[in-house]
């Protein structure tokens, strides 16, 4: 097994108006109008009262029911136990929620975050065997010098604190850009550990094997590189690379009736993808994408290209998506097998999904117009979501 090293070298880009996360051009840093997105410059989704807000869909009355509110935006969800919620905050908090009670309580020891725009604290995930080992996953912005990379920690929770903080994995792409971290974690039945990596705004990062920029990347739970991974032993390959070819992807779940890996990336304009991972697959970006306007002047070579795999799925327009996930409970009958997006236009993303292909799709909660974050389903079956404007709610069926 080899260990993952930083390779300590810096990349020198011009940072200047480009698509970023929620996928709309503007001028991202002259802007104080607090409705427009620092970031991106898109008009952002005002949010607003949840207690009002019925719907319905597959026969289903359902509503949503706030149980927190931090003002803070909560970047990823999982679960200790059946009651017990761990989520992010952007600013680097990690944090503790009671289902039952709606108690937040705060966990010192998390890693060292650069919080800016966009960038911070990002993915948590809980190890399957935490009731064992207690040890959990993070992905993170992590300072180095005047620029910063995206890194996966491992820390184990005694209770009270997290201890033994390590760094599994550090990107090999500093740059001194806070945009396309890509950054979500998960853990599959066989313990290997899957994360995405953003472009950070060189879209050739993705095509570039020496790069971990746009990629998606395979390691054993301590961080080492499985010997099976396949670009091992290949000359000028990073061999913990998995898949190539990623923008910016900030949506990764497992299909729990097969262990298909499925990912979610920002197009440019437009563009959004939904991918089925497999290895040494490369998935286009920048040379084919369904979006417009790739910044810096490049321009893309079209929409297919031999040797390029076309996105399960991609949207025109854009939805801008974050998190993913699978619905495999039985608290809402008629959703069953089907994958959810959450999104920064303010609405939650479902799919019916058949063989290699989409049957339908559904936009919830357009209404209450919050920048979503994350989507999870609980070990009580219900589905959970986390925003921008820090809130954390749950679909309910209403009466």
């Amino acid at each position: 097994m080899k260990k993952i090293f930083l390779v300590t070298f810096s990349y020198f880009i011009l940072f200047g108006c480009s698509q970023s996360e929620t996928d709309q051009m503007s001028n991202e840093s002259s802007n104080s109008d607090p409705s427009i997105d620092a970031v991106s410059g898109a008009s952002v989704p005002t949010g607003g009262d949840a207690s009002g807000i019925n719907f319905q869909s597959e026969g289903m009355n359902l509503g949503i029911e706030e149980i927190i509110r931090t003002g803070e935006a909560i970047w990823a969800m999982d679960f200790l136990d059946s009651n017990t919620m761990i989520f992010s905050e952007r600013s680097g908090q990690v944090k503790l929620l009671s289902l039952k009670s709606g108690e937040v309580k705060p966990i010192p020891g998390g890693p060292i975050v650069l919080q800016h725009d966009s960038g911070g604290l990002f993915d948590i995930e809980v190890d399957r065997d935490f009731t064992n080992n207690q040890l959990l996953y993070f992905t993170y912005v992590k300072p180095l010098g005047s620029a910063s990379v995206i890194a996966l920690a491992r820390a184990k929770y005694d209770g009270e604190k997290l201890v033994e903080l390590v760094d599994l994995f550090i990107a090999n792409n500093p740059s001194d850009d806070h945009a396309h971290w890509g950054s979500r974690v998960v853990m599959d039945k066989e313990r290997f550990l899957y994360m995405t990596i953003g472009d950070r705004h060189v879209p050739n990062n993705a095509q570039d094997f020496s790069s971990h920029g746009g990629k998606l990347i395979r390691l054993l739970e301590d961080g080492a590189i499985p010997d099976s991974n396949p670009y091992v032993g290949k000359k000028n390959i990073l061999p913990e690379i998995w898949s190539i070819g990623h923008r910016n992807p900030q949506g990764l779940t497992i299909n729990p009736d097969d262990g298909v890996l499925f990912e979610q990336e920002h197009g440019p304009t437009g563009g959004d993808e939904i991918n089925i991972i497999q290895p040494a697959i490369n998935y286009g970006w920048p040379v084919i994408t369904w979006g417009e306007n790739i910044w810096g002047g490049q321009k893309k070579e079209g929409t297919e290209r031999e040797g390029m795999q076309q996105p399960f799925k991609y949207f025109l327009p854009g939805i801008a998506p974050t998190g993913i996930t699978f619905y495999n409970g039985d608290k809402y009958p008629g959703w069953k097998g089907n994958l959810f997006s959450s999104t920064l236009r303010g609405h939650l993303h479902r799919l019916v999904l058949g063989k290699n292909t989409v049957i339908s799709e559904e936009r919830l909660l357009a209404s209450w117009g919050e920048r979503l974050r994350d989507v999870v389903e609980a070990p009580d079956g219900l589905l959970y979501l986390a925003s921008e404007s820090g809130v954390i709610a749950r679909l309910v069926l209403a009466e």
